[in-house]
């Protein structure tokens, strides 16, 4: 499902990043641990496309996305939940989910059910800001709106 060979990335010149590899088949659950500053962040922006520079080879189910901008990647099923949210705080709870769903392939605006189904408490904060949720609210509307951006029809098995 997700295959990285030999990545590296770079902040401008400097290279943050050196020759990871790695590889997560459909149904796995892998988990990067590590002390600040040895990479983590930095091996997830290069897999979503955010870095200056990157080398190597990223596949999702088989296809190269390296030389891909970040929105097909997101096609392509990559999601991405930064550390620090990155949710609208003054945007509603549908504000910020339909924002997840502009990425999917028919890119209609239309938050899955299966999604809302996943996280209950969304249904019924839809028009709650979001800066006015709680902190796991937050990360719920996070990972909600990481999931509509892959635009998986079976979030379910993908969680």
């Amino acid at each position: 499902m997700l295959e990285l060979t030999n990545v590296s990335a770079f902040y401008g010149a400097s290279r943050a990043l050196r020759d990871i590899s790695l590889s997560i088949q459909d149904g796995e659950f892998v988990s990067v641990l590590g002390r600040n500053g040895v990479g983590k962040t930095t091996m997830m922006r290069a897999i979503v496309g955010l870095m200056d520079k990157s080398e190597g080879s990223i596949k999702v189910d088989g296809v190269e996305v390296n030389k891909r901008p970040p929105h097909a990647r997101a096609k392509a099923g990559i999601g991405y939940v930064p550390q620090g949210r990155a949710i609208l705080p003054k945007f509603t709870v549908r504000e910020n989910l339909t924002i997840g769903t502009f990425g999917t392939p028919n890119g209609r605006g239309e938050i899955e059910e299966e999604v809302l189904d996943l996280f209950p408490i969304l249904r019924e904060f839809m028009n709650r800001r979001g800066g006015n949720l709680s902190g796991g609210q937050q990360q719920q509307l996070a990972i909600a709106r990481a999931l509509l951006k892959i635009g998986r029809a079976s979030c379910r098995e993908r969680v």
